[in-house]
């Protein structure tokens, strides 16, 4: 099997590592063929240098055979997620294998999940909890027992998912955002970081925390 990440972002060369990082071979990386400016692609991986080849999506299928290709989907946020939704179809209508990343650090009580997701170190999903395709769950993010999360959602830096939680598609979850337990999020929320959502929430909301403010004339050792 030949393994492949799409992308070639921060997110694609930090899943690189972590992937050489626990043995996994990786063929090189993917993208269309407008997106590349060098045929290759170096990494450092612990002191070592490595070149990868950057292959042209288009031309996947004249170096390799499909039922030999497998591909870890490393598309961001961009467009609240439609973008990895589309490439996702995409992959699925040319029948390619799209992979789930699970750190070895993570802890994943459940075995419901689908395809695409990347679960990255120090990541809980608790027991009957049920995950979707194409997510990405960051280090030390939390989804509670029994909640049931989508498709294509992005879970930032220690969010925190109570139990019981529905999350439909297309959600962004900033660092430390928070739910409580028992309410139903629909599709396309942005959850800025350390919002908390307390109420069900419709579709397409912006939910951010009050800012912080710098507090004129005052110094650190007014206070420390």
């Amino acid at each position: 099997m030949h393994y492949f990440i799409y992308g070639t972002t921060d997110l694609a060369e930090n899943l690189f590592y972590l992937l050489t990082e626990d043995n996994r071979e990786i063929t090189g990386f993917v993208v269309e063929r407008k997106y590349i400016t060098d045929g290759c692609k170096v990494i450092s991986f612990k002191g070592a240098i490595r070149t990868l080849p950057v292959i042209p999506f288009e031309e996947l299928e004249i170096h390799y055979k499909k039922e030999e290709i497998a591909i870890y989907l490393c598309i961001g946020y961009t467009n609240m997620n439609r973008a990895r939704r589309e490439k996702f179809m995409e992959l699925k209508k040319r029948g390619y294998r799209i992979e789930n990343y699970i750190h070895k650090t993570a802890c994943v009580e459940t075995d419901k999940l689908g395809e695409g997701n990347l679960i990255f170190e120090q990541a809980y999903i608790g027991m009957y909890a049920v995950l979707g395709n194409g997510n990405i769950v960051y280090p030390k993010a939390l989804i509670a027992h029994h909640s049931k999360i989508g498709d294509f959602n992005y879970f930032a830096i220690s969010t925190s998912v109570a139990g019981h939680v529905t999350v439909s598609d297309e959600n962004f979850f900033g660092n430390n955002a928070t739910t409580r337990d028992k309410i139903k999020i629909g599709n396309g929320n942005l959850i800025g970081a350390n919002a908390y959502v307390q109420h069900d929430l419709s579709d397409e909301n912006v939910i951010v925390p009050e800012r912080s403010i710098i507090l004129k004339n005052k110094k650190p050792t007014f206070f420390l």
